[in-house]
């Protein structure tokens, strides 16, 4: 039996290795492997959600987006509903037909109020001998008002119960729409509160609202919590978050934009649903729907400001209200020389932005009212109030 034999490599049969070289440890790159993957998520994200407006392009510019939207599929329209459908026709036949000529035109005086109104004795002065030119109508959600001037007799229409920040309150508003236009001849339609004043004349006021091509609706676009934070993504795809916007209630309309609001059910319904006070998302419907409905359906026929000025320089809840002691000529004039709407932004900045009053083609005074006026200031306001004088 051989033994086994066991195979060793001698020294000659060895081959001279080189030294192991000590390399370090190959950096990975992993910056272009994050950039990669970013890259590589977004644009699976743009295939499967293709942005609705490729000017946006989530996170491109719209010079990048270009090109790159060539190869995306096509965005398939979104087919109207009936509902949809059925307002668009009526819209835009109420915008471009004829409506039926007064041959006594006359201002629908809308007051908003929950019980009486303290200002009737000025507003009886201020409607002296002006018999035939105007309307009033009284929506008193609380209670029956008891009256101090004889012109006031009998204005109630019928009322509901209003409460703050609810859609109830843009209910009492076409409440009165509706009841001032059984009257033909009603052809502005100005909605006041019970702390509200003139500012001018009768005779000012009427030469300014009837001569005005537009309705005054106070409609800008706030950034902030307290503006495009509120909208509602169950809004979509009715009302988008671009075209969301806020403005004060007190509004001037015109006839044509009086029937239209009353002819909306579309937006209106999407305000009743989904905006109402709410913790998180305060959102109020009396300052965003009809800011909201004319930014959609008819931006170019509104002024895009109030004309009754009220002051929200304070930064609260209720804008700043004025006592007896505040009462002065030089405050009424003042609030008369305005020519100019400022909006103070919700967003971080508090931006503010100033717009100047514009009315065919000239800039004008904005305010023809004013609020918020306590019940003491009445006899000083009597004082300094001339019915043949501004102020």
């Amino acid at each position: 039996m051989k033994a086994s034999r066991v195979w060793r490599r001698g020294s000659k049969d060895m081959t001279a290795m080189p030294p192991p070289r000590h390399r370090g440890a190959a950096k990975k790159p992993m910056w272009i492997i994050v950039l990669l993957s970013i890259v590589i998520v977004s644009l699976i994200g743009a295939y499967v959600y293709p942005p609705r407006r490729y000017s946006a392009c989530y996170f491109f510019a719209s010079s990048v987006c270009t090109p790159f939207k060539d190869w995306l599929p096509a965005v398939t329209l979104r087919e109207p509903t009936d509902e949809e459908i059925a307002s668009a026709v009526v819209i835009r036949d109420l915008l471009s037909m004829p409506m039926p000529v007064s041959k006594n035109p006359k201002i629908a005086f809308m007051f908003l109020t929950p019980d009486s109104l303290p200002f009737e004795r000025l507003w009886e002065k201020f409607l002296q001998d002006q018999e035939g030119r105007y309307s009033i109508y009284i929506h008193a959600s609380r209670e029956k008002p008891v009256h101090n001037s004889s012109l006031f007799l009998n204005r109630e229409i019928r009322s509901e119960k209003v409460v703050w920040g609810r859609v109830s309150m843009v209910d009492a508003e076409k409440r009165l729409l509706a009841n001032a236009l059984q009257d033909i001849d009603n052809q502005f339609f100005v909605l006041l509160s019970d702390s509200c004043i003139p500012l001018h004349t009768f005779d000012h006021i009427y030469n300014y609202l009837m001569r005005a091509n537009v309705s005054f609706v106070d409609s800008y676009l706030d950034p902030g919590v307290h503006g495009t934070g509120r909208y509602f993504i169950e809004m979509f795809p009715e009302i988008e978050r671009r075209d969301f916007r806020k403005g004060h209630q007190w509004f001037a309309v015109t006839r044509r934009h009086a029937i239209l609001i009353m002819a909306d059910t579309l937006y209106y319904r999407k305000f009743k649903l989904y905006c109402k006070p709410a913790v998180g998302r305060n959102c109020i419907a009396d300052e965003h729907y009809l800011p909201t409905l004319f930014n959609v359906i008819d931006p170019g026929g509104i002024s895009n400001w109030s004309v009754t000025h009220v002051d929200w320089s304070e930064g609260k809840w209720h804008p700043r209200s004025y006592r007896a002691a505040d009462i002065t000529y030089a405050l009424l004039k003042n609030l008369t020389s305005f020519n100019e709407n400022v909006h103070i932004a919700s967003d971080d900045a508090k931006t503010v932005t100033s717009t100047p009053c514009i009315l065919d083609g000239t800039k004008r005074p904005c305010f023809l009212f004013a609020r918020k006026f306590y019940p003491d200031t009445l006899n000083n306001l009597l004082e300094l109030f001339s019915s043949d004088t501004s102020a």
